[in-house]
This record gives C-alpha cells, structure tokens and sequence, in this order.
C-alpha cells in the first residue's frame, strides 16, 4: 500500500514464513516468526496490518500483525479451517475460506462486530477477492470438474457464474478502477 513494501511467503530455513521487502527486491526481512507455516499475505488497504494464513493454532486460520511491530493475533475463530484472507477496500470487512463439514465455501466477516456470514452454496470455492467499489467479492469454484470464476454480493443474495468454453479457470483478481 506505501507502493514501495511488498509482502510474501518464502520456504526458507526448514519453513514458510511472511517477508517484507522492497519492490526492488532489496531489503528481505523476516515478517513472522512462529513454528507454524505463514502463507497468503496481504495488506489491509491502510497499509498498517499484514492479513495472513497460519497454522501456528494447529489448523490453518486467519491472523493479522502490525505492519510497524508487534505480535501476530488471531482473527477468525468460530471456523474449524479458514485460508485465503481478502481486505475489503475499506478495511471492514474480511472474505476468506472456510470449510464447513467439508465444504469450502466464502464466508464474509465483519470486522468490527466480528459477525460472520457465508456467502456460497458451492462446495470448491478458493481464492476470494473484492471488487475494487468493496460491492462485490469475484472467487474461482468448481462445477462439473471444471474450474470457473463465481461473483457474490456481500449479502450472499446476488449469485453469478462466470463460465469460460474452455480451460480450468482459478485465482482471480480485480483490476483498478
């Protein structure tokens, strides 16, 4: 978010774990610090927190840490397995991966309130994302062995697939405005 920090997992010294370091590539420095493996960074939109997956509890959840220094803390709780942290535009609202009696599916969080929502019926979802006006999240999921790219409001109410006629479709991302 400074447009000069990026933030990544990288398998070094026997695990994966968060670095910061420069867009330039200079400047690598240890972010996380655990037993656990650290994964999928992101940014919140103000730049002050790094959203990440960890196994560090002992199943993977969703933890954010400081950007400028501190501990890592938990974020989600009430999911027995959440990955793929998504900020929203304004930083409050959390999209990730939850699996519910073996079913991934897209659960939104509120961050202030903490309250949770799900918001597929699919059972394959990976890889949520916002739309760059915070409306809409766009996820890739999987139908008839395929793979194809699925939009929900953040209500859950507004569902669409957006199937291509060929090839196995995953990890979306939005553009800018």
């Amino acid at each position: 978010p400074d447009g000069q920090t990026m933030a990544v997992a990288l398998s070094m010294g026997g695990g994966t774990h968060i670095y910061l370091m420069n867009l330039n590539g200079t400047n690598l420095r240890r972010f996380t610090n655990s037993q656990g493996i650290d994964t999928e960074p992101v940014f919140s939109p103000d730049g002050r927190y790094v959203y990440f997956t960890s196994d560090r509890g002992g199943t993977p959840q969703i933890y954010r840490q400081p950007v400028a220094g501190g501990a890592a803390e938990r974020v989600t709780y009430s999911n027995e397995y959440a990955i793929s942290p998504a900020i929203s535009p304004k930083g409050d609202k959390l999209a990730f991966i939850s699996r519910l009696q073996g079913a991934f599916r897209v659960t939104m969080m509120d961050l202030t309130t903490g309250s949770q929502l799900i918001l597929t019926d699919t059972t394959r979802d990976e890889s949520p994302t916002f739309a760059p006006n915070g409306q809409v999240l766009v996820y890739a999921t999987e139908l008839g062995g395929r793979g194809v790219l699925a939009t929900v409001s953040l209500d859950g109410l507004v569902r669409t697939r957006l199937s291509g006629q060929n090839g196995d479709i995953r990890e979306p991302t939005w553009g800018p405005l």
